[in-house]
């Protein structure tokens, strides 16, 4: 049942800002509900947000290719909330464990990015060269920026209080 409140929090979160280009908070919800039910759940209950967001979209629903590296991208989220959230949310030094979410931020955005970008570049543009796609993300690399700062930011702020105070919960939970 949490899982599925956990899905709906991830995916109302990401309708309240939809209108804000990259911009949201389903990131940080996923990856903390990874850390909140685990590895297995984290990914589930991704990729679930993902596909719901993705497929009922307002703006429209995502093409298959797009909406799989989607799945797949906010999948890797929840695992590495199960996997690496729990070390993060036991740092005693609160300068490292900002400085480990900013970098988790950084590098989990840059990673959902680039995997959304191959999956975009196939629906919009249907080649396959590299050159193409190099193109294709220089011409969305600003876009990429916004997203990659506002979640190494959001990361870094609000991570390690956010699992300070579920890690009281954690453990009935898991």
């Amino acid at each position: 049942m949490l899982a599925s409140l956990l899905v709906a929090a991830a995916v109302s979160l990401g309708y309240a800002l939809c209108g804000v280009p990259n911009i949201e908070l389903m990131t940080i919800t996923i990856f903390v509900s990874g850390f909140l039910l685990g590895v297995g759940f984290g990914g589930l209950i991704g990729g679930l947000s993902a596909a719901l967001y993705s497929m009922f979209n307002p703006m429209g629903a995502a093409l298959p290719p797009l909406l799989a590296a989607q799945i797949v991208g906010f999948a890797v989220v929840g695992v590495f909330g199960g996997l690496v959230g729990p070390g993060v949310g036991r740092m005693r030094s609160r300068r490292m464990a900002v400085v480990c979410a900013a970098v988790l931020g950084f590098t989990l955005t840059l990673f959902y990015d680039l995997i959304t970008n191959v999956g975009a570049f196939f629906v919009i543009t249907g080649t396959r060269e590299a050159t193409d796609f190099l193109k294709f993300v220089i011409a969305g690399i600003m876009f990429m920026g916004v997203h990659i700062l506002w979640n190494t930011g959001l990361f870094a702020v609000v991570l390690k209080p956010m699992l300070n105070v579920l890690s009281r919960y954690r453990g009935e939970l898991f």
